[in-house]
């Protein structure tokens, strides 16, 4: 794969030489495609390419041509989403540390938190987070209240 040109140029291109090569009967092995696409990749597809490699059974032919399509589109969506992603055109530490790890392949987006298993630590009761808590604001009212009732009792004590 030539730099700059998309994965669905490169399989083309592979695809055709498959066909040539099989009007002439010399149709090479599914899993011969598979190396020699992998093997023409370029060197930021490096990650990628040793994913595949690392896995028990290579794909077939039709499964690495979706595979590499998913991938430069997943690399497509990453660039879009983290690239001056804050609306201030600069991006902050955390921003460039995902995008080279995007750029590795190993970028994970957050994921929220289950409220339903979330445990209180004010109250143990599941569903909300301590700073939620309504007992946290009965504790509260109730401070409020007995400030205001030292107050009033100092006021009256006065002459």
């Amino acid at each position: 794969m030539q730099k700059g040109e998309g994965v669905n140029l490169y399989l083309q291109r592979l695809q055709d030489t498959r066909d040539e090569l099989a009007a002439v009967g010399s149709t090479p092995h599914p899993t011969s495609m598979v190396r020699i696409t992998l093997n023409g990749v370029s060197d930021e597809w490096q990650v990628f390419v040793q994913s595949i490699l690392g896995r028990e059974k290579l794909p077939s032919w039709e499964e690495m041509w979706v595979t590499l399509q998913q991938e430069e589109f997943r690399r497509h969506l990453v660039k879009v989403n983290l690239n001056g992603s804050n609306g201030s055109g600069t991006k902050t530490k955390e921003e460039e540390e995902n995008t080279t790890l995007a750029l590795k392949g190993q970028w994970k987006p957050k994921r929220k938190k289950d409220i339903l298993k979330v445990k209180c630590f004010r109250c143990g009761k599941m569903g909300h987070f301590a700073s939620q808590c309504a007992l946290k604001q009965k504790d509260k009212d109730e401070k409020h209240d007995t400030r205001v009732a030292v107050v009033k009792k100092t006021r009256k004590s006065m002459p």
